[in-house]
């Protein structure tokens, strides 16, 4: 572990950190992930059951934003078909103190062409990322708006 000496804080640097979706993978990291699904399944109204059971079958790929010891927070990616095209879909991005970890996007963003092969990358994101995303390139293309039945 490497300590700020005044401060007591870890500062190994942050890395984005795809878990493959295999079940050994997935399991290991377990203790590392599984923490960030209860937030998750506040705002998206699924349950930890739910979104756990998404992982475990490989219909969302994660990836955590990692200092060597601990994650800071977790991605989620569903993949689809475009055409011949594979466009990643962010599902959620969550965890404490975003911008720590808010610049590991350009990586994530590597990490979905060169590893993935994919053309496009699109977040679903609450109404607040949007100002952030857009200083990172991205652009407003639809608008999704929900309403209690």
């Amino acid at each position: 572990m490497t300590l700020d000496v005044k401060t007591g804080v870890n500062t190994l640097p942050l890395v984005f950190l795809p878990i493959p979706t295999t079940r050994e993978y997935l399991d290991a990291w377990m203790p590392h992930w599984l923490p960030f699904l209860p937030d998750i399944a506040k705002r998206t109204k699924e349950t930890v059951r739910y979104l756990h059971d998404r992982i475990m079958r490989g219909e969302v790929q994660i990836a955590l934003a990692w200092d060597g010891e601990r994650a800071h927070a977790l991605g989620g990616f569903q993949y689809q078909k475009r055409g011949d095209d594979l466009i990643a879909e962010v599902l959620w991005m969550t965890g404490r103190d975003m911008r720590q970890w808010v610049h590991l996007l350009p990586q994530m963003e590597k990490y979905l062409k060169e590893h993935m092969g994919c053309v496009e990358v699109r977040p679903i994101c609450r109404p607040g990322w949007w100002r952030l995303l857009k200083t990172q390139g991205y652009r407003v293309t639809h608008y999704m708006l929900e309403k209690q039945l």
